[in-house]
């Protein structure tokens, strides 16, 4: 049984903490829960010692508190590109009208890369893709009736919680096995896909096909693993920082949470009394367990 859980966190670092509140909070209508600095276990643990002392906001949907999207402020390092490296890519949210959402996102700081479409697969899910302020990409999903193959949460709010992040590597049977033998995942279908996120930036067709396979975690939350092209490259990361665009996600980890040398305590809003540490995966990224 697998004893990776949902999805409590997406950490972006960014150049620019007052832009993302902004456009985070007018837009999406999330609210800030909670700020601060960086503490020195905190960066120690993610060995990004160059952000101590760094500010940082916790937001969270306008109706709920059990998912956070944490910004983090550290300088622009590169000039990053989601999709066109390997690490995390993406954040897909749950929403309640995504057609309605489109129109508000028109005149806002979140560039619309892909407009409302159904899926290939079903007409009963309708999805959009844009680039956030620190060029994070955010899939904003709705679910127009329940689909018997997905076990996805139900909005609560207009814009609610991240359940599906979306990893890139350059081989997917890496990413599987990986997963799947340090969370007791059991390993999904691999299938092709379109995916326009990917074909924007290398400049492929739009019908371009790239592999996938949906991970799935206890509490209604999922890893989309996408295998990139030849042309993608590692996500470069300058020592003591942090990976540009989405630098961390966050997950329930079932597992014991007893304290020891490599746990830090979670300053996460709902997760105060709990310990966590940090995984590094096979594409070098950053994997935050909230032990519970």
């Amino acid at each position: 049984m697998t004893n990776l859980g949902k999805i409590t966190a997406v950490t972006v670092s960014t150049s620019d903490l007052n832009q993302m509140v902004e456009a985070y909070q007018k837009f999406l209508r999330y609210r800030v829960t909670k700020s601060g600095q960086i503490n020195s276990k905190e960066s120690s643990a993610w060995d990004a010692d160059r952000i101590k002392g760094n500010d940082y906001v916790v937001m969270q949907p306008e109706k709920s508190d059990d998912f956070s999207f944490r910004f983090i402020h550290q300088p622009d390092l590169f000039n990053y590109t989601a999709f066109k490296s390997t690490g995390w890519n993406a954040a897909e949210l749950i929403v309640e009208d995504v057609d309605r959402l489109a129109i508000e996102l028109e005149e806002s700081p979140f560039k619309i890369i892909g407009a409302p479409a159904d899926l290939s697969f079903t007409n009963d899910i309708r999805a959009m893709q844009v680039i956030g302020p620190a060029n994070e990409i955010l899939y904003l999903t709705q679910f127009k009736k329940n689909v018997p193959e997905f076990d996805n949460p139900i909005p609560r709010s207009f814009v609610d919680q991240t359940f599906i992040v979306v990893l890139g590597g350059k081989s997917l049977d890496e990413m599987q096995d990986y997963f799947c033998d340090n969370f007791e995942l059991t390993k999904a279908t691999v299938i092709e896909s379109r995916i326009r996120s990917i074909s924007r930036v290398f400049n492929y067709p739009e019908d371009t096909k790239y592999k996938v396979a949906a991970l799935s975690l206890k509490d209604q939350s999922m890893i989309e693993l996408d295998e990139l092209p030849d042309e993608s490259t590692d996500r470069y990361t300058l020592h003591g920082y942090l990976p540009e665009g989405i630098a961390m996600v966050s997950f329930l980890h079932y597992k014991s949470d007893q304290q020891t040398k490599s746990t830090y305590p979670s300053r996460l809003p709902s997760h105060h009394s709990r310990f966590s540490s940090l995984k590094r995966g096979p594409n070098n990224e950053l994997i935050e367990l909230i032990h519970c």
